[in-house]
Formats: structure tokens, C-alpha cells, sequence
């Protein structure tokens, strides 16, 4: 047993010398007689040397946060002149208005201003080749310039600050000769129907001359000189009635085909009642067709009507005549107690139809219900309910004699036959 005891003893001493060596070798000490580490190069510095502590992924930022964290520093713009897509100096120049508002950047060293734009992303183009795909159309400058000149684009910033500021500063400036609308992705800019417009009766492409010809035949009619351009025209003409805080005007998302609606909201309500005054008027050239300008409606409202009406009648718009019949009085008895005698779930499973009453019932041969089918439950007893056709005995009042004729009669032939005796 002591000869064991001594070899634990031994074991356990050595491993606890390894064990100080291996230390001292990732601190960087050598012993007496080995060679120099990596650390002891001339010139080296630790932290450069030291290798990073890798990290779990659950342990590093998520996804989704990185997500809510760029949209906080994108804005949403639109109406941006295509011109940005086929000339780098009007990118050049797009890129430079987004960042006029910004302070300029300030070198110390070679660090600079945090306060930039980072990216720009073009989105909802429309480009002439319905073969090549978009990345391919994009890189080579494919545009339909015949559908609208206009498309959006998102801008993100290195800080959600400048985003903010770019919403308040640069929303519905001039670039390019095109009024540009700015939004934040984040945080959107409110729509209140009470400041807005339902303009009706747009082109569907700024170039329709195009489509007269293809339905009369070509040859036969002539381009026009200045094509339309509903969105820019837009915000030139309902800006004459008041501050114009952005246009929207519906479009298919694949071709940027207008759908011949838009909706025009003002910074002040009472910009709407000057906007209403432009109702059954055209403005050639950007506008060339008569407008139908009413008041916009409350979302909430348009939708709870609508769904309204399509519980009332089905999709066809006929009523509906199926045949629903009529529950018998042992199933609403019975859909009546489910909640007590099955507890929550087995109503819902009652009202969903998913089981009937009287599941797993005996039934008795020669008789047309079993006991379970027999339902003793009637109404509600109530103080005047029963009493029809039942005699209770008096009420109280005494009845007077008769009035009818024949009592008269029989009164009169008692009287008579009393004086003949």
C-alpha cells in the first residue's frame, strides 16, 4: 500500500510540473537553456503577435439587429432622374446633393468625418430588355425612357444622424430637374388623408404616342414634340396650391407601368381645398389629360367597408343562396354546455364541428332515441310563462251579471212567468 501511495505521489508532481512548463510557455517566459519565443523577436509588439479569441456566432451580433441597424441609416428616395443610371456625372452629381447638407469632412491624420454616404441602390427600374436579366440590362444601360424617366433608389449613410437629417433637409429639392421625395426606411413619414389628394385619370406611360400609333397603324400618326411626365408634373402643378411633402403615383413593380392613379399629400390641410379647384382641368404638356382631383379617403375606413361587403355578398357579387339548415334543439342544447362540461378546448372543438354530441352514445333496440338523446331542457321559466289555458282559481274581482241578449231574454221570461202565478 505505501509503494502505491509513493507512486501517486510521483505522478502527481510531475504532471503538476508539466503543467507549469506549458504556462510559462504561453506567457512567453523561457526556461534557463531554451530558445527565445516569438515574443522575444526585436521589435515585435504583444498585441500584434497574440492571436483573437475566436467567438461563438450566438455570442456575436444577430442578424436581424444588423438589419435594424442599416435601416436606421437608409432613406428611400424616388422620383430620381434616370440620368443618374446612364451618366456617372449626374451620379456624381446625385451623390454630391444628397450630401450637401452634410458638414465637410475634416482630416486629422487619416481618420475623416464619420458624416457620408456610403452606398446608393437603384431599385424598380424599367429597362427595354425583357430578355437579358436586370443585372445585365443595368450594366448596359437598358433603360425604357418610353415608360417614365423616373426611378427609386435607396441611400444609406455611415450614421443614422445623417439619415434623419436628409428626411428633414433634402425631401422634395431639385436635382437633376426632377423634384426627388426622401423617406426613411426606419421610421416612414405618416400618410394623413386629411392633407391629401386622389388625383385620377393619369397617363400609364410619359410617351403614349407610342401606343396611339400601335393601335391606329404605323405611319399614320406622328410622335408628339414634348412626351408627358405625370410624376414630375405633378409635383410642378399641385406645388402651385401649396408645399408639396411627397407624390405617389402607383405603378406596376416589374415595368413601371402606371396604374393612371396617384396621391399628392401637402405639408398644410389647407393646400387640399386650392387642389380641388384643379378637378376637370389639364396641364399639357407633363400633364396633358383632364384630372380627376378629389379628397382623399381614410385607409381604415375604405378597408372596413370593403370587408364588409365581402362578408355580406361572396367574391361573384351574388348573394348566397346554400341552404343552411337549421340546428335541432339537441345540438344548441348541447353547444350550449360544451364549455362546462368539456372545458374551453372541447367547445372550440364543438363550435369547429370537429365532434357532435352524443359520441360514444348506447343505443337500445326497439327504441327510436336513447336516453342521451332525450332533452328535458325548455325555456326559461319566468313569472307570466305556463299560464294560458290554466285555471289558478279567482282572482279576486267579482263578475256582474251578464248583458248579452240572451240573458236579457231569459231575464225578461222569468220576470213574466213570476207575475202569471
Amino acid at each position: 500500500m505505501r509503494r502505491i501511495a509513493q507512486e501517486e505521489a510521483k505522478e502527481k508532481a510531475r504532471r503538476k510540473e508539466e503543467g507549469s512548463r506549458k504556462r510559462q510557455k504561453s506567457h512567453g517566459d523561457t526556461p534557463e537553456g531554451g530558445s527565445l519565443s516569438s515574443v522575444d523577436v526585436p521589435g515585435a509588439d504583444r498585441a500584434t503577435l497574440d492571436h483573437e479569441t475566436p467567438q461563438h456566432e450566438s455570442l456575436g451580433p444577430s442578424k436581424d439587429s444588423t438589419e435594424i441597424e442599416k435601416a436606421s441609416r437608409t432613406v428611400f428616395l424616388s422620383n430620381v432622374s434616370t440620368l443618374a443610371i446612364t451618366s456617372k456625372s449626374a451620379k456624381k452629381k446625385l451623390i454630391g446633393h444628397l450630401s450637401s447638407f452634410l458638414p465637410l469632412p475634416v482630416k486629422t491624420g487619416e481618420d475623416e468625418a464619420t458624416h457620408k454616404v456610403e452606398s446608393l441602390r437603384f431599385r424598380s427600374t424599367a429597362f427595354s430588355s425583357a430578355v437579358l436579366p436586370k443585372r445585365a440590362a443595368f450594366a448596359r444601360k437598358e433603360l425604357m425612357d418610353a415608360t417614365t424617366k423616373s426611378t427609386n433608389a435607396y441611400a444609406v449613410y455611415t450614421t443614422a444622424v445623417a439619415a434623419r437629417e436628409a428626411v428633414k433637409r433634402i425631401n422634395g429639392t431639385v436635382v437633376l430637374d426632377r423634384h426627388m421625395r426622401v423617406d426613411g426606411v426606419a421610421h416612414p413619414a405618416k400618410i394623413d388623408h386629411r392633407r391629401c389628394v386622389f388625383v385620377g385619370n393619369l397617363g400609364f406611360v410619359d410617351d403614349e404616342s407610342l401606343m396611339d400609333a400601335a393601335e391606329e397603324g404605323e405611319g399614320k400618326r406622328k410622335r408628339s414634340k414634348v412626351p408627358s411626365d405625370v410624376e414630375e408634373g405633378l409635383w410642378r402643378q399641385f406645388g402651385k396650391a401649396g408645399k408639396v411633402e411627397s407624390v405617389r403615383v402607383v405603378r406596376d413593380p416589374k415595368t413601371r407601368v402606371g396604374k393612371g392613379i396617384a396621391y399628392v399629400q401637402f405639408e398644410d390641410a389647407n393646400a387640399v381645398e386650392a387642389a380641388l379647384l384643379y378637378n376637370e382641368k389639364k396641364f399639357p404638356p407633363a400633364l396633358p389629360r383632364i384630372l380627376r382631383v378629389t379628397r382623399a379617403k381614410s385607409l381604415q375606413k375604405t378597408w372596413s367597408k370593403a370587408n364588409a361587403t365581402a362578408t355580406a355578398r361572396p367574391a361573384h357579387g351574388k348573394p348566397n343562396r346554400i341552404y343552411v339548415a337549421k340546428p335541432s334543439s339537441e345540438v344548441q342544447s348541447f353547444k350550449g354546455r360544451a364549455g362546462k362540461l368539456l372545458g374551453r378546448a372541447g367547445a372550440a372543438k364543438v363550435a369547429a364541428g370537429d365532434q357532435g354530441h352524443g359520441a360514444g352514445r348506447r343505443e337500445t333496440p326497439g327504441v327510436a332515441k336513447s336516453p342521451e338523446q332525450v332533452v328535458f331542457e325548455g325555456y326559461r321559466a319566468s313569472r307570466n310563462a305556463g299560464r294560458s289555458g290554466l285555471k289558478t282559481g279567482a282572482s279576486g274581482k267579482k263578475k256582474g251579471k251578464p248583458k248579452t241578449r240572451s240573458s236579457k231574454r231569459g231575464t225578461a221570461w222569468k220576470a213574466a212567468e213570476g207575475r202569471g202565478k
